[in-house]
């Protein structure tokens, strides 16, 4: 989407946009936060895609600063108002990618959630790269990203009850609302992190309702829809993964 087609959802972002941080079910970015090891005296949060800042007003007590990016004024503006009483927030309107060279390499936790969605690989890569420019090594960054394989098993569902179904290609490229979105299986990530210098250490499902998806929970549905989330480090130097399943 460019600029103008983000600031047209800033009214409607709570109801056009899945945002984690603020509708995951079972408390599962908690456990990701507390592996990142933070010290809230001087650890530093970098948000990458901020939204209205769901993220940053959840967790915003377990940093000393906080920068947060987003490219649309309007839902910046959002944001701001979400965080207000959060005093420590630097709020920058850029795109992703030119913002890693006005931040820096200053982050003890990069958040980046459902962001990484462009069908353009070029943009993608940018995005992945941005977030390792603004993570310090040995820093942390938190990553989430769309499901296919929860977007495959939301499809079977869809079927059995809607005669549309949002077409998948075999590259990840998810046809919703007229608007194609990258997703991601597990494995993917397996590849692409390293790429970038991170190691993963925890990478597991976080749980979002079948509302989101304009669907009650069908009654043959083992679990709710999911996005992948990543607690991933950033390397110094190779070394082998600890990564943990949940």
């Amino acid at each position: 989407m460019n600029r103008a087609q983000w600031n047209h959802l800033a009214d409607e972002f709570e109801t056009e946009v899945c945002d984690i941080a603020r509708e995951e079910t079972e408390d599962r970015l908690s456990r990701y936060v507390r592996a990142a090891r933070l010290t809230p005296k001087r650890s530093v949060l970098v948000d990458l895609g901020c939204g209205l800042g769901s993220f940053i007003r959840r967790f915003q007590d377990r940093f000393r600063k906080i920068t947060a990016v987003e490219y649309a004024p309007r839902i910046i503006a959002r944001a701001k108002k979400n965080c207000a009483g959060v005093a420590k927030v630097r709020w920058l309107t850029m795109d992703i990618p030119r913002s890693a060279k006005t931040i820096g390499a200053v982050a003890d936790l990069t958040v980046c959630m459902n962001v990484i969605t462009s069908p353009s690989q070029a943009k993608r890569n940018a995005i992945w790269k941005a977030i390792a420019s603004v993570t310090k090594p040995n820093g942390y960054a938190l990553i989430v990203v769309p499901s296919l394989e929860s977007e495959h098993m939301v499809q079977r569902a869809s079927r059995r009850g809607r005669s549309k179904v949002p077409a998948a290609t075999p590259g990840g490229l998810v046809l919703r609302d007229d608007a194609v979105q990258k997703h991601f299986e597990r494995h993917e990530l397996d590849t692409i992190l390293p790429r970038y210098g991170f190691v993963a250490v925890r990478l597991g499902r976080a749980y979002y309702p079948w509302s989101k998806e304009g669907m009650r929970k069908p009654r043959a549905a083992k679990s709710n829809p999911w996005d992948w989330v990543c607690l991933a480090r950033r390397a110094t130097q190779t070394f082998p993964s600890r990564k943990i399943m949940l």
